[in-house]
Formats: structure tokens, sequence, C-alpha cells
């Protein structure tokens, strides 16, 4: 596929195709959707008959999580006649007497596959050659650009909203510069807070040198903007282009907002399609913007309420990891200044669609690049999981790297990952729902040593029993963010990041490296048992916070879309439950005492 060629030859497009629906069937059968059945003794071949007549016929194994893990190459669609799977959208017009979609959420789901399956086949056109080795190698940045995103999503880049020409200038798999818009934004209006040590001058210098603020400044008074009356706030050319300039076209005409024009570095596209990082500086501020979307069942833009407590929140979360010796593994990218600006008639329709408040604004927020020991590096979680080709995962690139066993490796990722985020919840009630591009690995060569952390506007929640350890914490920190039960927070890491980012790995472990997830999920609960047995004044806390129960509950992400469709609403959309879910730890775990994996 090239740059002016969007659909790319007929292999290419049958086999991305075919893999999409191999993660269709396999995502929705876990969700419940449908239950494929065993036509071989073994448990290796399987079928989905569908009520509107067609079957599709593979062969698959189930995993510990219970999903199948299916070899695309296999898949077959049975109707009128035997072939080989070739179309993601016929799959979804097949099995729609199971998934029940109204037909505009059926054609809308449609737009929203098309629009992957173009993604999809710029990354496999450019990355056939790449193996798991290179991509293991790569600098975060770049390997953002190289990922296939969410990985129980099928229509995981919809991006509703953006043609071709959007996708080749802002969507990560085209590693496009990007020259962020600025505008002169009115102080009374515009709402902005700062983190300690942060100046507004601060955040200019890590978007432009010292030539291109000045001319940034030149623009200001040829605009007849005054001295201190007005901030300087970045803005996504696209959002610019689409909404900020129609929507606000009143703020414009009254001189509260002014159009300055296209200033500073280039960045670029993270997989979050509205965190931008600096191309030229990688340890400089990356900037989160909002672009009004819809990508992954929500419209990516910036939530106002949030603004005024990310900075302070952030600090918090930093001063609590640099004191406490079992979060010495954490970098807490601090979101060092937030800004909003809300518009002046939407903000008072009541229960107006969330995507028209949260328009306009920026996050600034450190670089997981920034003040790293020498030979240390980040990669977004969600990467481990990323297979090349030849269908190797990075991680076993990263275990071969490393001359680690598998159990080792696995263990340190344990130990730097999941034992902080683990021990924030328990010790502080803390809940982060970490999954896998909101938590970067830090490796230290190709060994976990760390992990970092970031989005805590709307990804972290507070226990709602009374922890004497959130007194520190700002009252109107604690006002804002929600209060969840602690079996809700237990949920956020078991589902946001258990299910969401280790069943993936362990299944791409186990499929390319032969590991057998038994002994995956047994180093990770001999790693938990090992921290708790280290800190027993926790004992009370275990109990709140149980990861070994034997099920946990099973989070539906698609099938709430396809039941409430795309119309707009308040708030995102709340995914839906199914039935509990088996959990590894619970079978796998050890008497209290055996010994551990050594670190």
């Amino acid at each position: 596929m090239t740059a002016s060629a969007p659909i790319p030859d007929a292999d290419l497009w049958a086999r991305i195709n075919r893999d999409i629906v191999a993660k269709a069937i396999s995502e929705l059968a876990y969700e419940e959707a449908f239950a494929p059945v065993a036509t071989h003794g073994g448990g290796t071949r399987w079928e989905l008959a569908l009520s509107g007549g067609v079957t599709y016929r593979f062969e698959a194994v189930r995993r510990i999580w219970g999903q199948l893990s299916i070899r695309p190459e296999s898949l077959r669609r049975c109707a009128e006649t035997d072939e080989p799977v070739s179309d993601a959208v016929a799959f979804f017009v097949d099995a729609n007497g199971e998934l029940g979609m109204a037909p505009d959420t059926l054609a809308t789901y449609a737009k929203e596959l098309y629009s992957t399956l173009v993604a999809d086949a710029r990354l496999a056109a450019r990355t056939t050659e790449e193996t798991a080795d290179a991509l293991a190698a790569m600098p975060d940045q770049a390997l953002q650009c190289r990922l296939e995103g969410h990985p129980k999503a099928p229509a995981n880049k919809g991006r509703i909203g953006w043609g071709l020409e959007d996708f080749r200038a802002y969507a990560p798999e085209f590693e496009p510069d990007i020259r962020l818009f600025w505008v002169a934004a009115d102080r009374e209006t515009c709402r902005m807070a700062l983190g300690r040590d942060t100046e507004e001058e601060t955040l200019l210098a890590h978007a432009m040198d010292g030539q291109d603020r000045a001319r940034l400044e030149e623009a200001r008074h040829r605009a007849g903007v005054p001295d201190g009356s007005h901030m300087l706030l970045p803005v996504h050319p696209w959002q610019w282009d689409h909404m900020i300039a129609p929507q606000f076209a009143g703020e414009i005409a009254a001189g509260r907002i002014v159009p300055l024009g296209s200033f500073g570095d280039p960045y670029r596209p993270q997989q979050s399609l509205r965190t931008l990082a600096n191309a030229a500086r990688a340890h400089a501020l990356h900037v989160k913007l909002p672009i009004t979307v819809l990508n992954t069942s929500a419209w990516r833009g910036v939530p106002g309420r949030y603004m005024a407590i990310g900075a302070t929140l952030s600090d918090w979360l930093a001063d609590a990891a640099a004191s406490d010796p079992v979060l010495a593994p954490v970098k807490v990218l601090r979101e060092v200044a937030g800004a909003f600006y809300p518009h002046p008639h939407y903000e008072r329709i009541a229960d107006v669609p969330y995507q028209f408040r949260e328009m306009l604004g920026a996050i600034w927020r450190e670089s997981p690049e920034a003040g790293l020991p020498a030979g240390h590096r980040p990669m977004m979680a969600g990467a481990l999981a990323q297979r090349d080709g030849a269908g190797r995962p990075v991680a076993s690139a990263l275990v071969a790297r490393s001359g680690l066993s598998h159990e080792a490796w696995i263990d340190r990722l344990f130990a730097t990952v999941v034992v902080p985020l683990y021990h924030f919840m328990c010790r502080y009630g803390v809940g982060f729902i970490a999954h896998g591009q909101n938590v970067s690995v830090i490796l230290d060569g190709d060994v976990p040593a760390g992990v970092a952390v970031k989005d805590f506007q709307g990804d972290l929640d507070l226990v709602a029993d009374d922890f004497p350890e959130l007194a520190t914490l700002p009252a109107a920190v604690r006002e804002t963010l929600k209060r969840r039960p602690p079996d809700h927070l237990v949920h956020h890491l078991q589902t946001g990041h258990f299910v969401s980012v280790l069943r993936f790995l362990s299944d791409a472990l186990a499929s390319h490296d032969g590991l057998d997830e038994t002994v995956f999920y047994r180093v990770l609960a001999d790693r938990l048992r090992q921290y708790q047995e280290s800190h027993p004044e926790l004992a009370a806390r275990y109990a709140l916070f149980d990861l070994f129960q034997p099920e946990i509950p099973r989070i539906r992400i698609n099938r709430v879309r396809f039941a409430i469709g795309y119309g707009d609403a308040g708030e995102r959309p709340v995914p839906a439950l199914g039935s509990a879910l088996a959990n590894p730890l619970h079978s796998v775990r050890r008497p209290v005492g055996r010994e551990a994996v050594s670190a």
C-alpha cells in the first residue's frame, strides 16, 4: 500500500480482513455473543454455525482465560461454497442474527471496520519485513507507529470523522510530522492549572526553540493581543479546521480566541491519537489535545472537569512513589499543566453529549523518556504482545535478547509492573485502569526494570473507604475523583491489566514460544504472594483487594456498542457485564510459603 493508493493488493487485503475475523470470533465468543463448537476430539478444530445459514470453520486452542486462540489462515466461510475468509464486514453481516445490531448501528460499525482495514493495510505494508527483534529494539516513538492497537476491539481504528487525507496527515501508522496550531485564549475564560515548578514559558520552551518562540510572539503582537490578557494554547490542526474555527466562531469574532498560526517542533501521534510526542526532542513534554473523532467507542476530547486537579494529583502520586521503597520502580508521568476553554453555549445545555464539552483544551505531560538512567528505555505495555509477520511477539524477542529464561523474565515484569500497581491500591487506595496504552514498561536493556504510569484523568479512581493515607491528598482532588468500593478497584487491575494486557501476552508466548500459560500465571501468583508475605502490615487490605478469588467479572466492551449504537450521550459508554470468569490466579496458586521464582 503506497501513500497514493489507499487499497492494497488482493492478497494483503484478504490477510488483514482474515486477521480481523479471527480477532472478532475470539473476542465475541469471549464476550458470550456466540459459542463456537469443537468438531475434533482434540479440541483444535471448531465451527461457528450462524443463524443466517453461514458457518465459519477454523483451527484454534482454548486458552486459560477461556478465549479461543485462532489460527487465522485456517478460517473458512461455508455457505453456498466453501472458501477462505477474506471479508471482515461480511462476517459481521453474517453474524448479526447473533449480534443483534440495529441496521444503522451495523452500517456505522462497518464504516469503522473499513477505516480500521485501511489503517491495518498501511501497517501491514510497512511492517511485513520487520522482525520481532527489530521491533523490540525500536525507540518507543517509532514502535508506537507500528502497533495494531486495542487487542479487544476488532474495529480499533474507526476514527469516524476522518478521511484518507486525515489518516495520512495525523494517524500514527503514517508517522506524520504534525505542527501544532496556536491560539491566544482569553485568560478570564480559559481555565489553567500549573504544577509545581512549572510556568507557562516552560510549556512553550518544550514545544519550540527560541526562534519559533520569537515568531509566535510577533504573531501575537501583529494580531493586537495585549500583553497578559491571553494565554498561548496549542490546538491540534485537524481540530482547529473542523471544530474550533466553526464552533467557536463567536469567540473568535469577539477576540477572546485569536488564531496565530502553526509554530514549533514537529510532533508525532502516539497510539492514543490525541497524545503527541515531540519528534525533535524525545525528552520534551508530550501534549494531549482534543480531537473530536469517534475512535474505539469514545469521542476523543479532553474533559474540562479534571483540568484543575491533574497537576496536583500527579504531584501527589509522584511524591508517594518517591517516598515508598515498594514504588521505587514507578515513574509517574506527571501532568505538569492543564488548560480548558469551555464553549459558551454547549456548557449550558443540560445533559449535552459529552463531545460538545471537550473540544478545546490541552494537557502537558512528562515524556517517558525524560530522566531515565543510561541504558533504560520505555516500551508501551501493549507492544509486548505485538507479533511480527512470522507470529513472533515482541516479548519473545526481548526474552531471547535478555539472556534470561522465560520464567525469570516474566517474573521481573510482574515485580516491576504488577506489584507496584497493586501496592498503590493496597497502601494508598489508588486504583489505576492499567491498560496497554497508559502503562509503559521501563526496560534496562531488554529486562523489565520499572513502570511508567499516566492518564490520571478518568483512568484512576480512589477507594471509597476512609484510608488515612489519602488524608494528604488535597480535598479538591478527593472531591473530583470517583470513589469506588474495594472490589471495583480490584476489578480495575484485573480487567484493565490482567485481562486486557496479560491475557494477550500469555497467549502470544504460548502460541510462539510454547510457554505454558499455567506457568505464566503461577509466576504472577507467586510474585504477588511474595509481596504480600513481605508486607504483613497490609493483611487487612489484601482481604479488601483480593486478587485470588475464584471468579472475576467478565467485561463486554464490544457488545455494549452493538446494543447502544452510535447515538450521542452525556457520558462515555459503560461496558456491560457477562457471566463470571474463572480466575487463573486462583487455579494456579501454590500453597502460601512455597518458594517463588527468584528475582
